[in-house]
């Protein structure tokens, strides 16, 4: 039980006070919220999607059993203007404190939403924390009631007996939970805590070891890439563990992830994984000045996520490959990969990477997606930056890559500074590869079209041949020297190739 000194510390450190509570049965979970009032009437809403996931989700659907009440205990009037907000008369109370319940869904490893499995409660941030709209700046803590019995998995920075802070609600929004009885394992990577919390139907039959040592080597190996620590105080992995096909994926978030986990633990487990990783730097700080502080109630507009999400996807391939995960044949079936996803889908002749982006939000008749408008921008996003990275080596020879506008995007955005103007991507192009980049960049990202593959991947000494599923990616017999070495140092960089491979 949480003593009264707990949580008049918890007052003491924020002006927003949340306490959560599962039930016993783990059916449900009960919230509160404590807002200072001074007397002046409280809307409190639930966001409408999560940011990561492109989608209108009507989170408030979900909520039961609204009630205010006054610091005394008596009940105050609630109403409900719109769907995802409540108004409360605190009838000059000072403070308020909204409770409510949201039930748990357990068959589920969605990632957006509640998805616990029979022995846990897990959920993203948005599905259950109301926010007062001109109060999310202010810091905030939040208390988990849990028994002793059942772990607790977050990233948020902890106080102590399950009190944590976040210094806004957007942080505490992005800060995802497992509470219940799930495996774990611990790494220290650079000085960092990680934890590695795993529920689900396989949960048990995952191979621990492995997957410590997949996550270690993500850690590792991208935290290198962006040099120095990684931006985090802590990294929580929450994983959905499944007997499904190698794979994985789910949502990223500034300290912590929400992924589904194949046993097979194969190459596309690596590069899901390292998919949601790379986004700490990639998205959750490398972003479009529209991608945070967020407004909840609606999908943003951007035209980056072809760079956001794809060139994510691009790196989650090529950073395992450049330090020895996996070899060339991997890398080389990554590539075709991409390739056939993009030609299968006859809509790239009519909708570019950038309009595939700014106008997700216009599918599913007006709800959103989280794969983009008419074209996939993962796939789309990918093969596009492979073929800027090769032109960039290409023009420069070797001395200038796409490495260099990520790094210099990092260098923009890191310390809680604002995110790039839509047209900073183009600019960096230019900066790097010279004048005539930009018109390279107009014509593969912002106008439709098949993408020159056959013609970038020569330059480095690569063939594409076949169609279909049977279209494939080899070495050149006929490479110059000078391909040969263009290609290896986009493999790997400034480093030496790995003399064995850890996968």
């Amino acid at each position: 039980m949480v003593t009264t000194l707990a949580l008049g510390a918890a007052r003491a450190l924020s002006s927003i006070c949340y306490e959560v509570t599962p039930s016993a049965d783990l059916m449900t979970v009960e919230v509160k919220v404590t807002v200072p009032s001074q007397g002046q009437a409280v809307d409190v809403t639930l966001p409408s999607w999560s940011p990561g996931y492109y989608v209108l989700e009507n989170y408030s659907s979900n909520l039961k059993d609204v009630v205010a009440k006054a610091p005394d205990g008596s009940v105050r009037p609630v109403s409900h203007p719109r769907p995802d907000t409540w108004h409360i008369d605190p009838l000059g109370a000072q403070a308020v404190t909204v409770s409510y319940t949201r039930p748990v869904v357990h068959e589920s490893g969605r990632m957006g939403i509640f998805s616990g499995d029979d022995v846990t409660v897990h959920y993203g941030g948005p599905s259950i924390y109301l926010y007062v709209e001109a109060r999310k700046s202010e810091p905030c803590t939040v208390q988990f009631h849990v028994p002793k019995n059942l772990g607790l998995a977050v990233s948020l920075d902890p106080v102590g007996n399950g009190l944590f802070t976040a210094p806004n609600y957007d942080v505490l929004a992005d800060s995802p939970v497992t509470i219940g009885t799930f495996r774990t394992a611990e790494y220290i990577s650079r000085g960092k805590p990680h934890q590695l919390a795993v529920r689900g139907s396989a949960r048990d039959r995952l191979d621990m070891a492995r997957a410590v040592k997949m996550t270690r080597f993500i850690t590792e190996s991208e935290t290198d890439f962006f040099g120095k620590s990684a931006p985090y105080n802590r990294y929580v992995w929450h994983i959905w563990a499944g007997d499904t096909p190698d794979g994985a994926g789910g949502l990223e978030h500034a300290s912590s992830s929400q992924d589904f986990l194949s046993l097979a633990q194969g190459p596309a487990s690596m590069r899901g994984l390292a998919h949601e990783c790379f986004h700490l730097w990639n998205v959750k700080r490398i972003r479009s000045a529209s991608l945070g502080p967020f407004d909840y109630t609606r999908l943003p507009r951007t035209g980056a996520l072809w760079w956001l999400e794809g060139v994510t996807d691009y790196y989650a391939s090529l950073i395992p490959h450049r330090y020895g995960w996996y070899g060339d044949d991997q890398y080389y079936k990554d590539i075709a990969a991409n390739i056939r996803a993009v030609r299968s889908n006859p809509k790239r002749l009519e909708v570019s990477p950038y309009e595939s982006s700014f106008r997700v939000g216009e599918t599913n008749d007006g709800r959103g997606n989280s794969n983009g408008f008419g074209v996939d921008y993962y796939p789309t996003g990918w093969v596009t930056g492979m073929l800027l990275d090769i032109e960039l080596r290409a023009r420069t020879g070797g001395k200038h890559n796409l490495d260099e506008i990520e790094l210099a995007l990092w260098d923009m955005c890191k310390d809680g500074k604002p995110g790039f103007d839509e047209g900073e991507l183009r600019r960096q192009f230019v900066r790097v590869g010279g004048p005539e980049m930009g018109a390279v960049f107009d014509k593969w990202v912002m106008q439709p079209g098949d993408p020159p593959v056959e013609l970038q991947l020569a330059k480095v000494g690569l063939s594409v041949g076949g169609t279909g599923r049977d279209l494939k990616v080899t070495e050149s017999p006929t490479a110059t020297p000078e391909q040969k070495k263009l290609r290896e140092g986009w493999f790997f960089g400034k480093r030496s190739r790995p003399s064995a491979l850890q996968g």
